[in-house]
């Protein structure tokens, strides 16, 4: 999968058609109809934030019902880095719009923080508009949207894209300030006619890998929050070109994060990679003994196999992984048998 950027071309022909239409293409039906959230019965494993529970108040003699719902947002860890965070928010017809109100500084997100997290969208950001149509999330900011500072601009477009592409029914997203499109970032000039997750997180560039000839992979690492609590963040590394992006994944997980980054893997750098196959949505991994050196040898590290699940199904889109050591099932545990990536992701309790 090698990295790209649609041509500009094709954001001016698509932005011209909405024009001639007549039509805004931020209207407040559209916007309605376009990221209301599906109802209760028809939330499925596959859409984020699926999680709803009731919390009953009584007012008088009538019952009234506030639910809530789990929901991802990408903030900035102590280190910068940009980390998907499950949140319980109060459900809202506009779901997509509620995710990105609580990225900014400033916001609602900002009494929820606490060990070194950050919301990443320049404070006064208001959402606009939202229209999510044939997979495309077009995302109407107001101006203080331009006030950041250049080092900021990737970590911008990457907590954006990533929360938006959350929701199954997005694929790709397109920015506008103020109801003008942008074909690149005011600060870096980054150009951003289509976003999507191939576009990768937190990237860096691989020790050997030659810019041009190589393919993405995200792989997730740890960071420490206290003395006890941990959390995930996603690393997209370019690595060199290669059409096994299952076994590339597995590797440059083992082989951690770069020196000097404050990042670690629970993964011993000793593990070998057996094998790794893939059959649909299904991905094998086949590890050595190593692994195990976990708790006196007993067992793996619930961490380190967490990390391997969504590592590989962020990496090749795959649904389900089954770890094998040595060519057998683990013996006990949640990963005995094929495992799911987890709704929730980093339910951090601040």
């Amino acid at each position: 999968m090698k990295m790209g950027h649609i041509g500009k071309m094709t954001a001016v022909l698509g932005v011209s058609a909405v024009l001639l239409s007549g039509c805004g293409l931020f209207g407040p039906e559209s916007e309605t109809s376009s990221i209301d959230a599906p109802p209760q019965s028809q939330v499925s494993a596959d859409q984020p934030n699926g999680t709803v529970s009731p919390d009953v108040a009584v007012q008088g003699s009538e019952q009234a019902v506030q639910q809530t719902s789990d929901k991802t947002v990408y903030l900035l860890d102590a280190n910068g880095y940009v980390v998907p965070v499950s949140l319980t928010l109060p459900k809202s017809e506009g779901p997509a719009k509620q995710v990105l109100s609580y990225m900014v500084k400033g916001g609602p997100v900002e009494s929820m923080l606490q060990g070194g997290f950050s919301a990443v969208l320049p404070a006064g950001t208001e959402v606009k508009g939202l229209v999510i149509k044939d997979g495309v999330a077009t995302v109407d900011f107001s101006k203080e949207f331009k006030t950041y500072e250049e080092k900021d601009e990737k970590k911008i477009l990457d907590a954006v894209t990533r929360a938006l592409t959350e929701f199954s029914n997005v694929k790709t997203v397109q920015i506008w300030v103020n109801g003008t499109p942008l074909t690149e970032m005011p600060a870096a000039s980054t150009p951003i006619t289509q976003l999507d997750r191939n576009h990768g997180v937190n990237l860096e560039l691989a020790d050997g890998a030659t810019p041009g000839n190589t393919s993405a992979v995200t792989v997730y690492f740890q960071g420490q929050l206290d003395d006890k609590r941990t959390y995930y963040v996603p690393v997209t590394r370019l690595v060199p070109e290669t059409a096994d992006i299952a076994k590339a994944t597995v590797e440059e997980l083992i082989k951690g994060p770069k020196q000097g980054s404050q990042l670690f893997s629970s993964l011993l750098r000793t593990t070998r990679v057996l094998d790794v196959k893939q059959e649909k949505d299904l991905i094998t991994v086949n590890l050595s003994s190593d692994i195990l050196k976990y708790d006196d040898g007993k067992e793996a590290s619930p961490e380190a196999l967490q990390s391997l699940v969504l590592s590989l199904t962020d990496s090749t889109g795959a649904k389900q992984v089954q770890l094998l050591v040595e060519g057998k099932p683990l013996a006990s545990g949640d990963f005995t048998k094929p495992v799911s990536r987890p709704l929730q992701l980093n339910p951090i309790a601040f």
